[in-house]
């Protein structure tokens, strides 16, 4: 009976090679040491009802977005809103949300609409992430606009 070294050198050492494969796949998902795991993805809690969502929200509104664009280490929506449910009556309106690698971060598609969900951040600003209850108008939110009714309709005379 051949010993493991002998074995090992009729073999090359691909019992060492898939040691270290196994070792380097480990430390991959434990986490690399300096990287934190909750750096690398999005992990977002159960999602609440609409009802819950609109009072935990500071501002519930649809709105066409007018451009979505970089800055810093996020990115902002302008969206000139149409109706509303909670806390603004501004025609046009800026929402942050995180750059989306991995931060949550929402994204929106200039020329499209949507049911936004926003919480002021510590600057005052709205925001939003994929983990609130914002998506397009159209298809995806359908159900949410039947519970949260008729809103407020939010025109230029409003605020611009």
């Amino acid at each position: 009976m051949a010993s493991v070294r002998e074995s090992e050198s009729r073999t090359g050492g691909t019992v060492d090679v898939r040691c270290r494969a196994l070792m380097l796949f480990i430390a991959i998902i434990t986490g690399i040491p300096g990287i934190p795991l909750s750096a690398l993805a999005c992990t977002c809690a159960q999602p609440v009802s609409v009802q819950e969502g609109l009072k935990q929200a500071d501002a519930v509104f649809v709105g066409l977005v007018e451009r979505f664009e970089l800055r810093d280490s996020g990115r902002v929506a302008t969206f000139r809103v149409r109706r509303a449910w909670k806390g603004l009556e501004a025609h046009r309106i800026q929402v942050a949300t995180g750059g989306g690698d991995g931060d949550c971060g929402y994204h929106f598609i200039a020329g499209v609409e949507y049911l936004v969900f926003a919480h002021r951040g510590a600057s005052d600003t709205l925001q939003t992430s994929i983990c609130s209850r914002t998506k397009q108008a159209s298809g995806e939110a359908v159900d949410d606009l039947k519970a949260l009714g008729s809103g407020t309709p939010v025109t230029r005379q409003n605020n611009d």
